[in-house]
């Protein structure tokens, strides 16, 4: 499925916009942006196809990462989980939920299984390697669950994921999931099958 893609960086004092998005015309251009507070350039790429342009922001998406800058939103930042095989996507949609988790690179390496370069990968737009697919599935479908029982507010979300249970012999949602990717499927069919909101770790944890 090609949909446009839109993604925005920004550093201490600058910017930088990335819009791959279709013309008038049937084919596909991609729209750059960058600047500081006070000026700022528009550069417009016309594209031979979809796939050039995805190239070419998970390239730009790897400059601007070693530039220092930091991926703050995306166009997909609600997208599902059943739709992760849209690699710039799923990759914008991931790194929003480890942003709003409040995760640091090894906690994020670790929930996915996979080394500090594949990491850095990911984080350039890269294809999810084959074998983190499945969990990436089940993080994006635990965020969205988590997003609906406390209706969109981050912070609740990240205090229930640290928040020591009786349960989990006093250890965190995160820190289960951190110690066992098992536990990822495990936590993901509990939420989708509890009705009532998540409170502290009430039954929501008790099998994990």
């Amino acid at each position: 499925m090609k949909q446009p893609l839109t993604l925005h960086w920004k550093s201490a004092g600058h910017y930088s916009t990335a819009m791959l998005t279709p013309d008038l015309f049937g084919g596909w251009v991609l729209v750059t942006t960058s600047g500081s507070r006070d000026s700022g350039r528009v550069r417009q790429k016309v594209l031979a196809s979809y796939e050039q342009g995805i190239e070419a922001v998970c390239r730009l998406r790897h400059r601007r990462r070693l530039e220092g800058y930091d991926l703050c939103d995306s166009a997909f930042t609600q997208l599902d989980a059943h739709e992760v095989a849209l690699p710039g996507a799923a990759g914008a949609a991931l790194l929003h939920l480890f942003k709003a988790w409040g995760l640091n690179a090894t906690e994020q390496a670790t929930l996915l299984d996979i080394d500090a370069r594949a990491l850095g990968q990911i984080q350039d737009g890269c294809a999810f390697p084959e074998e983190a697919v499945g969990r990436v599935r089940h993080l994006l479908a635990i965020n969205k669950s988590l997003r609906h029982r406390f209706n969109g507010d981050a912070e609740a979300v990240r205090a229930w994921l640290r928040r020591p249970c009786a349960a989990l012999r006093k250890q965190s949602p995160l820190q289960v999931m951190l110690r066992s990717v098992s536990a990822l499927p495990r936590l993901r069919d509990r939420l989708g099958l509890e009705s009532d909101p998540a409170r502290g770790c009430r039954g929501n944890t008790k099998n994990l």
